[in-house]
Parts: C-alpha cells; sequence; structure tokens
C-alpha cells in the first residue's frame, strides 16, 4: 500500500510540472474546447427537456388533465357510451386529497358548416367532435379560459354560442388550415348537424390557442346546452382530472379505485399522446447523438494533446524509465493530466450554464411552435454527461500514454 501511495505521489509531481512548465496556450486551448464539448452537450439536452416538458405541460394543462376517466364495461363486456351518475362520481372525486378538480365532458360527432356569405355558394364544412364543458369546472383543471384569442369565455348560461381552437376556426395563424374552417370569425355563425339528427345554429363567441395543436383542434359548448342535444342529464363521456402532483398519477388512479370508481376506465395523461410520444422518442435519440459527438470532439481533442506530449516527451520518458521509473507511474501522470483538462472543463461549463446560461434563457425563452421553451437542465443527464466526459478523459489520456512507455528504452532515448 506505501509503494502504491508513493508511486502515486510521483505521478502527481509529473502532472504538476507538465502544467506549470507546458504551453500556456496549448493548456488554455484545450481546456476552452473541453468546456466548449460539456455546454453543447448540455445546452443542446436542456433546450430539447424545455420542449418535452412544455409538451408535457401542455397536455395536462389544456388537453386531458392528468387522469381521464372514460365509460366502462356493461355486464356483457361491452362499452357503456356514459359515464353515468356523474355529480356523485365528481363528488367522491374532490374529495380525494391531492386532486385539484374535476371536469365532466361530453364528446359527439358533428358536421359544422360555415357560409361567411350566407349566399349557399361558399360553404365550408368539417367532421369533427364537439365537446361539452362546464365552464367553472373547466377553469379549476385547465387554462382554456387564459387562452382566448379573440372574444370571450363561455359562460355556463349560454345555449346559443360556442368557443374554439384556432386550428378549427382556421385564422389566427393556424397551421392545419386545409382541414378547417378556413376563417371564421368572432361574431360569425355556424351551423352544426349532430350525429343524432339535431341541428343548431351558434354564433361563435371566442377563438382560442393554447399553441397546442391537439388542444386547439376542438369546438366547446355548454354543457347545458349538450344535455338538451342530446337528451341527457347527469351523464358523460369523459371526466377530466387535475392533481397536485405531489405523487405519479398511478397514486391517484389507486385513491380513485379505493373510493368507489371502480366500473369506469380510469387512464393516465401518457396514454392520450401516442404521436407526440413518438416526437419525445425523437428528441432521446437526438439528445444521445449530440451526447457522442461532443464526447468524441472532448475525447480527441485531449487524445491528441496527450499524444503531441508524450511524443514530445519521448526522450525524457526514456531517461526516466533507464533510472527505475514504473511505466505506471508515467502512465497514471498523463492520466491525471487529462482529468485536470476535463475537470477545469466541466467546472467552467457549469458556472457557464448556471450562472450565465440559465438566467438568459429564463428572460429570453426560444420561441417554438408549441410555445416558449426554456432550458431544462434534468440532473440525471447532467451527471451522465459528467460522468461520460470523465471517462472519455481518461481513456484518452491512457491510449497514447501507455503506448509511448511502452517504448523500448534505447529507442526513446536516441530515437
Amino acid at each position: 500500500m506505501r509503494n502504491m501511495w508513493n508511486d502515486f505521489q510521483s505521478s502527481l509531481f509529473l502532472f504538476y510540472k507538465y502544467v506549470t512548465r507546458g504551453n500556456k496556450v496549448t493548456l488554455t486551448l484545450t481546456i476552452l474546447m473541453a468546456t466548449l464539448a460539456f455546454i453543447q452537450i448540455n445546452i443542446v439536452h436542456g433546450i430539447l427537456s424545455g420542449a418535452v416538458n412544455l409538451i408535457y405541460s401542455q397536455t395536462k394543462s389544456n388537453y386531458v388533465g392528468n387522469i381521464v376517466i372514460q365509460p366502462g364495461k356493461d355486464q356483457w363486456g361491452n362499452k357503456e357510451q356514459y359515464i353515468t351518475q356523474v355529480e356523485r362520481l365528481k363528488r367522491k372525486i374532490n374529495a380525494i386529497p391531492g386532486i385539484i378538480g374535476c371536469s365532466a365532458r361530453y364528446s359527439t360527432g358533428a358536421i359544422i358548416e360555415y357560409d361567411p356569405d350566407k349566399t349557399g355558394k361558399d360553404i365550408r364544412s368539417i367532421s369533427w367532435p364537439v365537446k361539452s364543458i362546464n365552464p367553472q369546472d373547466e377553469m379549476r383543471i385547465s387554462e382554456l379560459h387564459n387562452c382566448m384569442l379573440a372574444g370571450q369565455y363561455l359562460d355556463e348560461s349560454d345555449r346559443d354560442q360556442v368557443i374554439m381552437g384556432r386550428e378549427v376556426s382556421g385564422g389566427y395563424g393556424a397551421s392545419l388550415e386545409v382541414q378547417s374552417l378556413k376563417g371564421v370569425n368572432i361574431g360569425d355563425e355556424v351551423t352544426v348537424f349532430y350525429h343524432n339528427g339535431v341541428v343548431r345554429k351558434y354564433t361563435v363567441k371566442g377563438i382560442y390557442a393554447t399553441v397546442f395543436p391537439l388542444a386547439d383542434m376542438t369546438i366547446f359548448v355548454t354543457q347545458k346546452e349538450m344535455e338538451s342535444v342530446l337528451g341527457l342529464r347527469d351523464r358523460a363521456s369523459e371526466i377530466i382530472i387535475r392533481t397536485d402532483e405531489a405523487y405519479p398519477e398511478a397514486y391517484y388512479i389507486e385513491d380513485l379505485r379505493k373510493a368507489g370508481v371502480e366500473l369506469q376506465d380510469i387512464r393516465p395523461w401518457q396514454d392520450f399522446i401516442g404521436l407526440v410520444l413518438g416526437i419525445v422518442q425523437s428528441f432521446d435519440i437526438i439528445k444521445k447523438i449530440i451526447l457522442f459527438i461532443g464526447l468524441i470532439v472532448a475525447g480527441v481533442t485531449i487524445f491528441i494533446v496527450i499524444f503531441i506530449a508524450t511524443i514530445s516527451r519521448r526522450k525524457q520518458i526514456g531517461i526516466m524509465k533507464a533510472i527505475g521509473m514504473k511505466e505506471s507511474i508515467i502512465v497514471t501522470s498523463y492520466i491525471l493530466l487529462a482529468l485536470f483538462y476535463a475537470t477545469i472543463g466541466i467546472s467552467l461549463g457549469m458556472a457557464i450554464i448556471e450562472f450565465i446560461l440559465k438566467p438568459y434563457f429564463i428572460a429570453h425563452p426560444l420561441v417554438f411552435p408549441m410555445g416558449k421553451v426554456s432550458l431544462l437542465i434534468v440532473r440525471s443527464e447532467f451527471l451522465t454527461s459528467i460522468a461520460s466526459m470523465i471517462a472519455v478523459s481518461i481513456v484518452a489520456g491512457l491510449i497514447p500514454s501507455w503506448q509511448v512507455s511502452r517504448e523500448n528504452i534505447i529507442k526513446a532515448i536516441w530515437g
């Protein structure tokens, strides 16, 4: 053990001399490259993680909440069309600790027509689901009321008015205009042909945009209006639940079951964003590619620097071996040098990210199609980048130093 400690002290001494007597420009540039590689990895990871977090937040705030309750199956195993005894069910749900609120919705198929000139010559028509909301309940579980681009949010007493997302209206910067009503504005009249044969005319009271396309592809009427259309009461197609997120959705689902919500189908929000999960998986692939490229850049830079340093010191290394210095001492000294480059680069990178880049992105978030994206540093990914940089540096220092230290003493001194 004492010999090992003496060998390590010798390696530390050599490392100290490399740093203090080495080329300061080379030292500075190598540290700079390591710093930039570390920043690049974590900035790209942070931006993509911020985008994913925004997508998830939009999904829960404006699309399906944290948990969705849907109709269960009857005694013969057939899917029920509606949830029954909704008011009683809502009282059970709202009594569970950690649940912020719930809102019952009807959803039914319909054809929506818009005749801008009222002449019958330019009728614009789409087939689209129409949903109902209780405006007061909805304000507890979604941000729709804060996302009005034009007009106003629904009141509980509204019977002849609708609000719609901009992807349905086709204006206000909609990205799916081809599949929309191509220009509905506030105050315009639309005709809704419900699947059960009921026809209603509505005035467009408001147009909203959550900047999340799946949420912006919906038309809403009030719960009272939809019950009048369907001839139903105290039923729902779905119940949207928001939680305080102190625990995962599975925890609250278990509480719902214990509270007596047994016959219905209960699902977490992740089950409703299959398309979005595909995008998230693509982001994860990009993260891995960026991590690989960043590590290669840092590793190759350190490798070249160590390789040049060992080649230029071949004679010195040969003399040290001739007087009895172990190869392991020489190799360890260069590994320490490589770790020095990486450690300083990581430390500088962490300081720049924490005190410069994070505050900047908070003040000036990037504008993505789904909203404003800030920098989100995920702890596990951050630690992975640190560990990966250190591992790559060890390899980059080990390979060239090991090759030169094993060279024949006579050849190293006179080569």
